[in-house]
């Protein structure tokens, strides 16, 4: 692997070297045996470490098991580095992994600057030899982090001086930390507008290819709809009964604009975003997801198709997790213009936004053919929204103080 040398006191070694061989000629002209030994061993020591560290390193590589890892906020993971040397053996010698701070390493020296985690790890290994380091991670936020930087901190044996190697190559290594997962609180109920496949007990349309029963025949019912079999040995006309169903694809939709004077916004909708992705997955409700994100594409903002299940999730938690409130952003009634032009609207839509007035027309228009919610609990205390949706029973009443 390529590493990038910084070299420190190496000046001073040759120096010294030189004033050493210089007195070691003069001790030996005026027969001084005892000093000329003396400066011959602090020669050798010198030219020793001279030698030794202008070939240290070479032949050093550094390997990484696992290129990607997924995480839940507060669960813990391990960075697993494996290091293969040389010939030429590392002592005393510090490494210093720098990550972004998605994930906070457990080690006793960690440093936090400014995003950036420095991890200092004391570090030794022999010639042609292997040594494994493991570093306890545990994630701390959404977001992706990296490893940023892989340094070598090896100071010189005797005397002032170090040697530092960076690690050149670029390390293939991330660790990704999902968004926390709230319960919902609340129910999706299915659109009345128009027909699929989902089993509801009031729907405007039925399923003509589930039969569930007959009944009695009344002057409204349409002729292909009797039941001749059972009208014959009922000995009265006998009606079809099919099963109601309703559609229920759902489009979440999230305005990634903060609004003003507002902490942690965008957070918040990530986590109402979740919610409801975590209720259609447990309820096997197809459903999409759009933020406001720019991109290049047909789509110049953040799109995933429908799906449904635990693949679809899956894509979810980590496509939420790559994203960041610094990302470009389109305004939110141009997301919701396009997607109106483009006519492939869900019957129910969930909007997850603050209250702003650029969108109300849409949500208007939208109501007559679609079942709109507009979700901004999240600027609301976490405790009022849990008692708004809280089901009265007896053990809810207030206790009244003695």
């Amino acid at each position: 692997m390529n590493w990038i040398r910084y070299e420190n006191g190496f000046k001073t070694i040759h120096n010294g070297m030189l004033l050493t061989a210089a007195l070691f000629m003069l001790s030996a002209i005026f027969a001084l045996s005892a000093l000329a030994a003396c400066f011959a061993a602090v020669f050798a020591m010198l030219a020793f470490q001279n030698v030794y560290f202008s070939k240290l390193g070479e032949g050093l590589n550094v390997k990484i098991n696992a290129k990607q890892q997924r995480i839940l906020i507060g669960h813990e993971e391990e960075l697993i580095m494996e290091f293969e040397n040389g010939r030429v053996p590392i002592w005393n010698a510090t490494l210093i992994l720098s990550m972004e701070d998605s994930v906070a390493p457990r080690h006793e020296f960690t440093k936090n600057y400014s995003g950036i985690y420095d991890v200092y790890i004391p570090f030794a290994i022999g010639s042609n030899q292997k040594t494994e380091i493991r570093v306890p991670l545990e994630g701390k936020k959404r977001g992706k982090s990296r490893v940023t930087r892989v340094f070598l901190e090896i100071p010189h044996l005797f005397g002032d001086g170090s040697v530092n190697m960076e690690l050149k190559d670029p390390v293939n290594y991330q660790s990704l930390v999902y968004p926390k997962v709230t319960n919902l609180g609340s129910e999706l109920a299915p659109s009345p507008f128009k027909p699929g496949e989902i089993q509801q007990r009031q729907s405007l349309f039925t399923d003509p290819f589930q039969p569930i029963g007959t009944r009695d025949y009344v002057p409204t019912d349409r002729f292909d709809q009797i039941h001749w079999t059972a009208s014959a040995r009922m000995q009265k006309l006998q009606t079809k009964e099919f099963l109601p169903v309703s559609a229920q694809n759902v489009m979440l939709m999230m305005n990634a604009l903060e609004k003003d004077r507002s902490n942690e916004d965008f957070e918040k909708k990530i986590e109402r975003i979740v919610a409801y992705a975590d209720y259609c997955t447990k309820n096997d409700i197809p459903y999409a997801v759009a933020i406001n994100l720019r991109t290049f594409g047909s789509r110049p903002y953040l799109f995933l198709p429908t799906g449904s299940g635990k693949v679809q999730f899956q894509m979810v938690m980590e496509m939420l997790a790559k994203i960041s409130d610094k990302y470009a952003k389109l305004p939110f009634d141009e997301m919701m213009q396009h997607m109106e032009s483009s006519g492939q609207l869900p019957p129910t839509i969930v909007l997850v936004t603050h209250e702003n007035d650029n969108i109300k027309r849409y949500i208007h228009r939208w109501t007559k053919r679609f079942s709109v919610i507009v979700d901004s609990s999240f600027e609301r205390n976490e405790d009022e929204w849990e008692k708004q949706h809280l089901k009265k029973t007896g053990t809810d009443s207030v206790i009244p103080s003695a």
